[in-house]
């Protein structure tokens, strides 16, 4: 089992002894991650519960493929973003529903949302086998410390020998950190959502 763990130097202004660099760890997911994990997608989200957010954006990663998940940081070990991802698509695809099955009974118009979005990407699953969610506290971001979870991301996902990851974006700031690092848009499901992709392998 790999294990990965980089520190880089972000300014955040949140440390004036050191005139503002601040140490930001990218490292593995360990279950002890699993609340902090919890409360940022939770902090992310326009609407719905703790409950149905964590079912959609993260308990499934975290519960069954944690090997292919890291957090970001912060100089204390506390996680101050994440980049969750799952490889195994016949697993995901036999296990989501029961985690949809929580959304549903939270909240029934993100459920209809969920379902359809799932429709949506059973055509895109051959050439993007892996999904990704990813999500970042609002002080620690637009400072490299999402591009580099990105990186450990697509090293590893390199490594095991993926040949695509997608993402689904639900803003604008999504979008453009997707063309930033890579990704390309591949389909549009509505007017506010996209999903965006990048070939990791183009040959096997």
């Amino acid at each position: 089992k790999s294990r990965y763990a980089q520190a880089i130097w972000i300014y955040t202004g949140l440390n004036p002894t050191r005139a503002g660099l601040n140490i930001i760890m990218i490292r593995n997911y360990i279950t002890s991650d699993a609340k902090s994990i919890r409360a940022i997608a939770y902090s992310d989200a326009e609407r719905g519960s703790m409950r149905a957010v964590s079912a959609v954006k993260c308990n499934y990663y975290i519960e069954n493929e944690p090997q292919h998940c890291f957090v970001m940081t912060d100089e204390f070990d506390k996680p101050a973003g994440y980049i969750l991802c799952s490889v195994n698509l016949r697993r995901m695809n036999e296990l989501f529903p029961s985690y949809l099955a929580i959304v549903k009974e939270e909240d029934k118009k993100l459920y209809r949302e969920q379902v359809r979005l799932q429709k949506k990407l059973t055509a895109i699953k051959s050439d993007y086998p892996a999904r990704l969610s990813i999500s970042v506290l609002p002080s620690f971001r637009g400072k490299g410390g999402a591009k580099a979870m990105v990186n450990a991301l697509l090293s590893h996902l390199k490594d095991i020998g993926v040949r695509g990851v997608y993402t689904v974006t639900e803003s604008e700031a999504a979008v453009a950190f997707c063309e930033r690092v890579g990704f390309e848009r591949v389909i549009r499901i509505d007017k506010t959502r996209s999903v965006y992709g990048i070939k990791i392998i183009t040959e096997l």
